[in-house]
């Protein structure tokens, strides 16, 4: 898992420039986002729609606007992205990808998208068996035994790939707010 100075200077949570022409991506604009996984993780790349031509090797890529201001609230997770993005993981047999679809399956169990269909054991650790809602297929997806300290890593991981977190402005001196 890399650590919080590498991801900032791969990954970085919301880019300022195209990844392909290098220009700034505006406030209002559109972007396409492509996800891809590398030697040390997963790398976003943020472009202008009309610099992305498809991108072979990306496990996901999804268009947004960017926002006009920031906003107070914190954004809602695009559960249908978040499906296509499990499905995409599916077959993937490197730790990573394991680690980061069963946090996934989790959050589309809670949010009751996927549904548990079995459990079983294979190789010493518990497999989850999952189906989305009205269809038969059913995923496999192997408890990676994680600790609290690596699922809340993960977590965080999801949450800066997705752009869930916004930094907020400080409030300006003399606006401090009154206790309850």
């Amino acid at each position: 898992m890399a650590n919080e100075s590498d991801w900032d200077k791969v990954v970085k949570r919301v880019q300022e420039i195209c990844a392909v022409c290098e220009e700034a991506l505006l406030s209002g604009g559109d972007v396409v986002t492509a996800l891809t996984f590398g030697e040390s993780g997963f790398v976003r790349r943020d472009l202008h729609p009309d610099c992305y031509a498809g991108d072979g090797d990306a496990i996901a890529t999804w268009r947004w606007k960017r926002e006009k201001e920031l906003r107070p609230s914190a954004r809602r997770l695009d559960l249908g992205f978040l499906s296509e993005f499990f499905k995409r993981l599916d077959g993937r047999e490197d730790g990573q990808s394991r680690r980061v679809a069963w946090i996934v399956s989790l959050l589309l169990l809670r949010k009751k998208i996927l549904e548990e269909v079995g459990r079983k054991v294979a190789d010493g650790r518990e497999v989850l068996e999952l189906r989305f809602k009205k269809t038969e297929r059913v995923y496999e997806v192997p408890d990676p035994l994680l600790d609290a300290e690596a699922m809340a890593s993960i977590e965080e991981d999801l949450s800066r790939i997705f752009n869930l977190e916004q930094t907020v402005p400080p409030p300006a001196d003399g606006d401090a707010q009154e206790s309850a």
